[in-house]
Formats: structure tokens, C-alpha cells, sequence
């Protein structure tokens, strides 16, 4: 198929840079961020949560269907889909606490509900390290809120796990209802979107609604792509994990959570980077950096003729300026107090002050400006400590120079 249309092809093309300078960021991110690291962290929460959490399940889906039976047949299924392999293992332990008679009671839902909280706890806390979020809930409401995301994951997976009994009752009513060809492939796919989407809502309430959607939607691809990867090496692989004899099942099992956690941390990262993608558009521009979107660099640069005056003395201070070419003239009362080329700030102590500026700028050439607004700001200094660091050396440089007899001033 060939694309005709100029306006199609720069779009297809702003796509395609965008998404790679996402990428790159994600990557970059799950190295800084130590991702294989609180991936095996994780690994570990979920192996301590696991036999509760299908527990839970085993009983909410049993209370849901009215047969236990049923219940222990979804989630035999549901662990099938979810541990390739290995999975009997866990449902053995299962199966023998849900038979007990003990395992049922109000008291016992919530001792396994709290049980399954150190996991949501961990994962909370590796998302506010992402999103750099600083946490200020007291530790009882915390505590609370784990409990409640808990719960919230458990019906969830109940649901999702429920979901083949809705569609055998579909085949009983009297309807043709002749499902796709491809139903079997795309709801698996759907509800675990759904599921990673709702915790991704969860643990980065922040993030816009269509970033956590490409976010879980590149979770679930990878996952998709690396479950038969990891069954097919299993396959040929009949020696892994030999060594460590008997507990040879659980230790491909934890190996298996691994991976997936680390998959469903780099779609994480993945939120984040489209959540501060116009700060990394930012700071690419400051470094000079090619190969960036078109539309971004349009969105952010302003390219202002010599001549032009940016800002008067007296204005409103609603955003600030980074020089990327050309040279810019610092005036006060018709005295010019300094020249700044490429590199330099301008604009950011009445910016920052939330006051009206203090002198005048005009382009002594042809410039490119970088346009920093009040929307990005925060974002920006949060994820590039170096900029601000940038920014008090510049102006302690200006305060130094204002004991000099020619003073350098600031707008």
C-alpha cells in the first residue's frame, strides 16, 4: 500500500519518532530505575501472595457461581493461562486449603486480603519511584488504601477469570451466537489489557488516561510474546532448574513471575515516559539533540527575526526562555545590562516569582528560543535535576557580576 497523501506521510512519520523517542526513554527509564531489581522484588512479594490471592479467588468465584467445583475449574484454567507449565503445583495447595472447611468465614476473607497487601504495598512504592511521586498519605491510611487495592485487584481477576462461565451460559440461550474465529485470541488479550489497565489507574493516578492505555496494551503484547517463548524453551530446555531438585517446579514458577514483572514494569515505564514526554522533548532541544519530532519542535521553538522584541519590561512573566541559536539583548531603561547567546536562560526569576519582568529582551539575531510555560516546569526540574542546577549557576554568576561596573541584569 502506497501512502500518497504529504500530510499522511508526516504524520506516520511523527508517529514513528515519537514512539521511539518513547521507547528509548522507557529503556532508559527501567535502567535508571534499577528495573530487573524491583522486578526479582516483586517476583518475591507475589510468591508470598500468591497462594492467598488464588485462594481468594477460588472463594469469590465459588460464592459468585454457587459451586465450588466450577470455581476450582476457572481458576485451574486462569492459572494455566497465567504459569505456563508449573502451575499445578500452586493449584495442589490450593485445592487442599479451599476444601477445608476453616478457609470460609468474614474473618478469614480479610486475613487473606491483608495477606496479599505487602505485594500492592511494594508495588506502590516502585511507582512512586517511577513517577517520582512523594508520598504523603499517614502510614494507617496507606495501609488502608493497600487493603482496598487488594481487594480491587482479587475481584478483578475474578472477573476476568469468571469470564468463561458468562460465555458458556451464552452458549445456552436458544441464539445463534457463533463467536469470531478470532474471539479466543482477542478477549484473552482485551481483559488483560483491562487488568493491567486498572492497575497501572491505580498506582499512576497522574497519568492521562490514553498513556496508561498504551502502556498496558505494550505490557500485554510483550507478555503475550513471551509466554510461548518461555513454554517453547522449557520444551527443549528439560535440564532447567535440575539443580535445585525437588523444588524445581517452584523455582521456574518464581523465574516465570520474574519476567512477567518485569514486563509489566517496563509498560510502567512506558506511562511514564509519554507522561513527561514533552519534558524529555525539552531537554533533547537543550542538548541539541536531532532526529526529535517535528511537531514537538514546532510546539516548543519559537524562531524569532532580529529585531524582535520577546518581552518588555513591565509584562506579565507567564513563561521562560532557553537559547538554542542566535544571541539575545538584555535591556533596562534603554541600557543594555548583557548579551546572552545559545545556552542561556532568560525570563526565569520573573517566571518563577510569579512577577512582572524586570526588563526588556530583544533578538539581537535571528534566533531559535526554547518556550519553558508554567505546564511543563515542574515536570522538567523533577526529572532533570541538572537543569535547575544549571539555572542557580547562571544567576549566581548575574548576582556575582552586579559588584562588577558593568552589571549584568536579569529579566
Amino acid at each position: 500500500m502506497v501512502i500518497d497523501s504529504p500530510a499522511l506521510k508526516t504524520r506516520l512519520q511523527e508517529a514513528l519518532q515519537v514512539s521511539k523517542l518513547v521507547l528509548l526513554e522507557a529503556a532508559g527509564g527501567f535502567r535508571r530505575n534499577d528495573g530487573l531489581r524491583q522486578a526479582s522484588s516483586l517476583a518475591f512479594a507475589t510468591m508470598l501472595a500468591l497462594i492467598p490471592a488464588l485462594l481468594l479467588l477460588t472463594n469469590i468465584l465459588g460464592v459468585s457461581i454457587g459451586s465450588s467445583r466450577v470455581a476450582m475449574q476457572r481458576v485451574t484454567e486462569f492459572v494455566g493461562d497465567v504459569i505456563p507449565k508449573f502451575g499445578d503445583v500452586i493449584l495442589k495447595e490450593v485445592g487442599t486449603l479451599a476444601h477445608r472447611k476453616s478457609g470460609a468465614g468474614i474473618l478469614n476473607f480479610l486475613i487473606l486480603f491483608w495477606a496479599v497487601t505487602p505485594l500492592v504495598a511494594s508495588t506502590r512504592s516502585i511507582f512512586n519511584g517511577i513517577f517520582r511521586v512523594t508520598p504523603h498519605r499517614s502510614f494507617w491510611i496507606t495501609k488502608v488504601f493497600d487493603f482496598l487495592t487488594a481487594m480491587v485487584f482479587i475481584t478483578g481477576i475474578s472477573a476476568v477469570a469468571g469470564m468463561g462461565v458468562f460465555l458458556r451460559f451464552l452458549k445456552t440461550l436458544p441464539l445463534d451466537l457463533t463467536p469470531p474465529a478470532g474471539l479466543k485470541f482477542l478477549l484473552p488479550f482485551a481483559t488483560t489489557t483491562a487488568l493491567v489497565l486498572l492497575m497501572y489507574a491505580v498506582f499512576s493516578p497522574r497519568a492521562k488516561a490514553l498513556h496508561m492505555l498504551a502502556g498496558a496494551l505494550t505490557t500485554t503484547v510483550l507478555w503475550f510474546l513471551l509466554r510461548p517463548a518461555f513454554s517453547l524453551f522449557l520444551t527443549y530446555h528439560h535440564g532447567y532448574g535440575v539443580t535445585f531438585g525437588s523444588f524445581k517446579s517452584i523455582f521456574i514458577i518464581v523465574i516465570w513471575i520474574y519476567y512477567s514483572q518485569a514486563v509489566f514494569l517496563f509498560g510502567a515505564e512506558v506511562v511514564a515516559a509519554l507522561h513527561r514526554h514533552e519534558s524529555v522533548l525539552i531537554k533533547h532541544l537543550m542538548d541539541g539533540k536531532r532526529g526529535l519530532p517535528l511537531l514537538g519542535r514546532t510546539r516548543l521553538v519559537k524562531r524569532i527575526p532580529a529585531g524582535t522584541v520577546l518581552f518588555k519590561d513591565g509584562d506579565a512573566g507567564r513563561e521562560m526562555f532557553h537559547i538554542l541559536q542566535g544571541t539575545v539583548s538584555i535591556q533596562k531603561e534603554g541600557k543594555e545590562l548583557a548579551i546572552l547567546g545559545p545556552g542561556a536562560f532568560f525570563g526565569e526569576m520573573s517566571f518563577l516569582l510569579g512577577q512582572p519582568r524586570s526588563a526588556t529582551a530583544i533578538a539581537c539575531k535571528d534566533c531559535e528560543c526554547l518556550v519553558i510555560h508554567e505546564e511543563n516546569i515542574d515536570t522538567l526540574m523533577r526529572e532533570f535535576p541538572g537543569i535547575p542546577r544549571d539555572m542557580l549557576t547562571e544567576m549566581a554568576r548575574r548576582l556575582r557580576d552586579t559588584s562588577e561596573p558593568k552589571t549584568i541584569g536579569n529579566a
